[in-house]
């Protein structure tokens, strides 16, 4: 779905001019956007920046621990200011204007893609089925190895996006149920090596990945 607009989205929403629609958008677990690097000076790039939320914005980084999903507490705010925060902002705007609002995280690594961790565009060839193809993804190595989990993610996502192209609602048949979106609970669906998966809030990642939504 293309939305243009002409003013603010965020006013367009909260004016209730936005087109009504349901909506399905997320983000990956590692997702920067491509040919960007995380901060080697990280304090510094939070001041320069994130303009009046630094000081917030520091004393939460500043006690971040790494994270086999998300990467160092440098790769997490890289993240969070490339695709994360604008995903979680965009589906709120949506939410608020009334209209049926999914979220996801991709956070399922294949094959020796696992050092770079879910990084832009990889969850592609498991929604579109195409892991027999050899999909690049934009960052990091390209994926190898698919095993039979990388199979059953990638069946498990084609059943929820077509459902969702088909009705507008994901959920159907035996498939774990997808909450929708809504601004108190921001419950999504998360796609690791378990399979599917629902949380709430981004988890331990709460407080940073709310702090500009």
């Amino acid at each position: 779905m293309v939305m243009c607009f002409r003013q603010a989205p965020r006013r367009c929403s909260r004016q209730a001019r936005s087109i009504a629609s349901r909506f399905l958008h997320g983000n990956n677990a590692r997702e920067r956007i491509p040919g960007t690097n995380p901060p080697d000076d990280l304090k510094k790039a939070i001041t320069d920046n994130d303009g009046p939320l630094a000081d917030r914005a520091w004393a939460l980084y500043s006690r971040t621990a790494t994270d086999a999903s998300y990467g160092t507490p440098a790769d997490q705010w890289a993240d969070d200011t490339s695709f994360r925060c604008a995903a979680v902002a965009e589906l709120a705007w949506h939410a608020a204007a009334g209209n049926t609002t999914f979220e996801y995280e991709f956070a399922r690594v294949a094959g020796r893609q696992r050092l770079g961790g879910a990084t832009h565009a990889s969850e592609l060839a498991y929604v579109f089925g195409t892991l027999d193809r050899g999909f690049v993804a934009v960052v990091g190595p390209p994926p190898s190895g698919f095993s039979t989990t990388d199979r059953k993610v990638s069946e498990t996502m084609q059943q929820y996006w077509t459902n969702f192209a088909k009705t507008g609602n994901p959920n159907g048949g035996k498939l774990p149920q997808w909450p929708k979106f809504d601004l108190s609970s921001r419950a999504y669906i998360q796609f690791t090596d378990a399979g599917a998966g629902v949380g709430g809030i981004y988890g331990s990642r709460s407080a940073t990945s709310s702090l500009r939504t």
